[in-house]
C-alpha cells in the first residue's frame, strides 16, 4: 500500500462510519514516532449538533495504516516523525495528508521566508558615530539572543581600544566575531550594515531563525535617543 486514496480501505471504513453514525464529519489521526517505534491513531466523530467523541480504527485498519507510516518513515528515516490525517465530511472528496519532520521543516522556512521584511537601507554614518559615542564612554549595547542561558549580542569597547561585535556570556566570557582596530574602521562598518544585513547573517539558510536576537534600526534610535 503505496498511498491512499478515496478507494483505500481505511478511507471507505471512514467514510461508512461516519454515514451510518449520522456524524457530520470523522477525522483520523494517526502518527508514527521515535525512529519509527512508537504508531498511536485516534479517530474524531464530529456529531450533527457538534458534539465530539473519540475511538480507535479496527484492527484491520490499524495494520494497514501503521503499515503505510513505516513504509513512509524506511523510505527516508531523516524525516522523523510521519503523521497523517484523514477527513472525511458529509459531501466532499476526503481530505489526506502525510507529513513528516523533514516536510514540516521546510513548510516552516518557506512561511518564514515569505514573511520576512527587514529593512534593508544602510543605517549610515551618523548612526553610526551615534554608536561609537556610548562605546567611547564605556557603554555597552546588547540584545538577548537565549536569556535563559544568558547569550547576548553585543557591541563593545574593550580596554585595547578596539571595537567589538560578538557575543556576552551572562558569567562574563565573551566572543569576539568581528573586531575593528579604530573608530573610523567601526563607523564604516555599522555604517554599511542594515536591518537585514544583521538578521540574516548568521544563518543564511533558515529563514526561521532570522531577525532572533539581532540588532536593528529601532533599537539603535532607542539607545542613541535619535531616530534615523
Amino acid at each position: 500500500m503505496d498511498t491512499l486514496n478515496e478507494h483505500s480501505d481505511v478511507v471507505r471504513w471512514l467514510r461508512t462510519e461516519r454515514a451510518s453514525r449520522g456524524l457530520a464529519r470523522i477525522e483520523l489521526s494517526a502518527s508514527l514516532k521515535h525512529q519509527g517505534e512508537v504508531y498511536d491513531d485516534t479517530v474524531l466523530f464530529t456529531a450533527l449538533d457538534g458534539a465530539l467523541t473519540f475511538g480507535a480504527l479496527p484492527e484491520a485498519q490499524r495494520e494497514q495504516v501503521q503499515a503505510l507510516l513505516r513504509q513512509h518513515h524506511a523510505a527516508n528515516t531523516a524525516r522523523g516523525n510521519v503523521a497523517l490525517s484523514v477527513v472525511c465530511e458529509v459531501s466532499g472528496a476526503a481530505r489526506i495528508r502525510m507529513t513528516d519532520d523533514l516536510q514540516r521543516q521546510r513548510e516552516e522556512r518557506e512561511q518564514a521566508r515569505a514573511d520576512a521584511h527587514f529593512d534593508a537601507r544602510p543605517y549610515g554614518r551618523a548612526l553610526a558615530q551615534r554608536v561609537a559615542e556610548i562605546l567611547d564612554a564605556g557603554g555597552e549595547l546588547s540584545v538577548a539572543i537565549d536569556p535563559h542561558d544568558g547569550v547576548f549580542r553585543a557591541l563593545w569597547k574593550p580596554g585595547d581600544g578596539t571595537y567589538v561585535h560578538g557575543l556576552r556570556y551572562a558569567q562574563g566570557d565573551s566572543r569576539p566575531t568581528a573586531t575593528f582596530a579604530s573608530r573610523e574602521e567601526f563607523i564604516r562598518w555599522l555604517a554599511q550594515r542594515s536591518d537585514d544585513v544583521f538578521a540574516r547573517e548568521e544563518h543564511p539558510d533558515d529563514p526561521r531563525l532570522w531577525g532572533h536576537g539581532t540588532f536593528n534600526r529601532a533599537f539603535f534610535a532607542r539607545k542613541t535617543g535619535r531616530r534615523s
